[in-house]
């Protein structure tokens, strides 16, 4: 029968064997490459947050919008606005479904890599990475770039951080689930870059359908009305459709600046990880990117 001073002595000596192989093979993550992963992983947060936000907020414009100019102009022979009794006409559930799945896989992305970096406790890092698996079922495109047995080895990495061999074995998650996030990650950052384009992407073509007769109307009521009430009224309308024009121009355009940039990123961050030459410079243009569109969301105000 072995004594529990035994047992103690033996597991003293596992423990510090464990720490010189550690020590010897660097199974812990060096100070540069946490510092590149709570970057990154801030980063992605607030991409897939704020760009969350900001698409409800696109919502809500344009049911605000849509009311506006049923009030100020009733119908309207305008072809492109369709069936005008659909208040969020371009804006429906499925649709926004599956966009606000890819934001928020993105933001849980980063909030599981930020778990594992920071020794975050094991229910909040096993929430973050349930969302992440979570909204990329919701996001069909993106989850073809992950096989079924790629979903196994993220789930498994996460479950197998524990209180023990806690340095080795966080690195060996973070590096699991960037390596085999990385395609899903990068088709992620695609697809926002396809339909938050400023130009052609359809969120913005559908609120400058709802906004150009806006501003339209109430121009006009704004200019003809013959009272104070009515110009009142009127400016309102106009600056509805003026916020919500600023938040198609400049919100857009950072989050297609920050999907760009998330991609480059993404690569350097795999780079990181797995011990080989890296950009710096990519990581931090991701997070420059990501706290401009953060700024442009907390200045534009629509109501």
């Amino acid at each position: 029968m072995v004594s529990p001073t035994s047992r103690s002595s033996n597991w003293g000596i596992v423990l510090i064997l464990g720490v010189i192989l550690c020590s010897g093979t660097g199974c812990a993550l060096s100070a540069k490459q946490k510092a590149a992963i709570g970057q990154f992983s801030d980063s992605a947060a607030t991409l897939g947050d704020v760009t969350s936000s900001e698409l409800k907020a696109m919502r809500d414009g344009a049911v605000k919008m849509t009311i506006e100019r049923l009030l100020l102009g009733g119908k309207s022979k305008d072809p492109n606005l369709g069936d005008q009794t659909s208040l969020d006409r371009g804006f429906e559930l499925n649709r926004l479904e599956t966009v606000s799945g890819a934001t928020e896989a993105l933001a849980a992305y980063g909030k599981t890599l930020t778990a594992l970096v920071d020794d975050t406790q094991s229910a909040d890092l096993n929430a973050a990475s349930q969302k992440f698996v979570s909204s990329l079922g919701r996001v069909p495109e993106a989850r073809k770039q992950l096989t079924d047995d790629q979903l196994e080895s993220v789930g498994t990495a996460i479950q197998d951080v524990g209180r023990f061999w806690v340095d080795w074995k966080r690195k060996r998650a973070v590096t699991t689930i960037v390596k085999e996030s990385r395609q899903a990650v990068d088709h992620l950052c695609d697809l926002l870059i396809r339909d938050f384009d400023p130009t052609k992407g359809w969120v913005a073509l559908q609120l400058q359908t709802i906004e150009d007769p806006l501003i339209a109307e109430s121009t006009n009521a704004l200019y003809d009305g013959p009272t104070y009430d009515d110009r009142k009224i009127a400016l309102t309308a106009f600056r509805l459709a003026h916020g919500n024009r600023m938040r198609r121009t400049e919100v857009l355009t950072r989050v297609v600046d920050a999907a760009v940039a998330m991609k480059k990123a993404n690569r350097a961050l795999a780079q990181a990880v797995e011990n080989r030459a890296w950009s710096v410079q990519d990581i931090r243009d991701f997070a420059e990117r990501a706290r401009s569109l953060q700024n442009a969301a907390q200045i534009i105000v629509t109501d």
